[in-house]
């Protein structure tokens, strides 16, 4: 069968019949719920230790719902949860290994659920960990993950031979830039959790970055692995995840989180926030940047 037979075949026909709008209203609503959301977080990040916590929640809550509905449209709600699984229990024990060994982070403990006054389940802990860490691990992974795929030129491509290690490796230093952005002020400059021997960038130790990198590569290349077997993308799929407004969305959210770090130093001005906001402009905001082109510049995207 020749190309354009393939092409006009009744199956495809069908198909795109079938295939969902490129363009989701419901998920671009709530990435502009999260940009206002971003907004009142900095507007009232001064307020954070006594307990005005909503703002960050709603952003905590979007991210997650977006990371869940992004996920689901381009893996299925199976392999979803299961990277949701991998994530959390990977992590889980890596932190709880630390809090007890040192290693691989440092030696440090949690100090959420005392400086901020919620009775929330999310600032609850398991083996010492609050439940809202492991969830971060899953959205700010979810969106590395996803902008890894962009700049290698994978997208929706099922992973395969060297690409099965290659996209793990990016989207382990992608998301590294978020935490090498958002560690020490949130450790250092809210103490959120504190360090047992403060490091050399800003009381975070070195360590605490390599332990990262080591850790979401380990969960990264455990989903990897599986997907290499058991990715499969559904033809009524094809016309979404072809589509550019589906890439654009993981850029914009990475770029999102970036931004909200660039804007703390109009409410918390000090050498921390100013510093953070440097590193997140010329790392986290120049990747969501070239991501956006990339996606751009794709003529194989519709």
């Amino acid at each position: 069968m020749s190309a354009d037979e393939t092409r006009d075949s009744p199956v495809k026909d069908q198909d795109a019949r079938r295939a969902k709008r490129p363009f989701s209203k419901l998920r671009w609503l709530l990435i502009g719920l999260f940009f206002v959301n971003v907004v009142l977080v900095v507007a009232s990040a001064n307020l954070i230790r006594s307990g005005f916590i909503a703002p960050g929640a709603n952003c905590g809550m979007l991210l997650l719902v977006l990371a869940g509905l992004h996920s689901t449209e381009r893996y299925g709600f199976k392999n979803t949860a299961i990277f949701f699984a991998i994530t959390e229990v990977v992590t889980l024990f890596f932190e709880a290994l630390s809090i007890q060994t040192g290693y691989p982070f440092g030696l440090y403990h949690y100090t959420i659920p005392s400086v901020i006054t919620s009775q929330s389940i999310l600032f609850q802990e398991l083996f010492q960990v609050p439940f809202v860490i492991i969830l971060a691990y899953f959205i700010f992974g979810y969106f590395s993950w996803m902008l890894s795929h962009v700049l290698t030129g994978q997208y929706s491509k099922k992973l395969k031979g060297k690409w099965t290690v290659v996209v793990p490796f990016i989207a382990a230093f992608l998301m590294l830039m978020l935490d090498l952005s958002l560690d020490p002020f949130w450790s250092t400059g809210l103490s959120l959790w504190v360090w047992a021997s403060p490091g050399a960038f800003f009381g975070v130790p070195i360590q605490n970055f390599g332990g990262w990198f080591l850790v979401v590569f380990i969960f990264y290349q455990l989903f990897a692995l599986y997907l290499s077997k058991y990715d499969r993308i559904k033809p009524q799929k094809v016309n979404t995840l072809t589509s550019k407004p589906f890439w654009y969305e993981a850029a914009v959210v990475y770029g999102l989180m970036g931004l909200g770090i660039t804007l703390i130093p109009i409410t918390i001005y000090n050498d921390i926030t100013v510093s953070m906001a440097l590193v997140a402009v010329f790392t986290v905001i120049f990747v969501a940047i070239i991501s956006f082109i990339t996606i751009t510049n794709n003529y194989e995207l519709r």
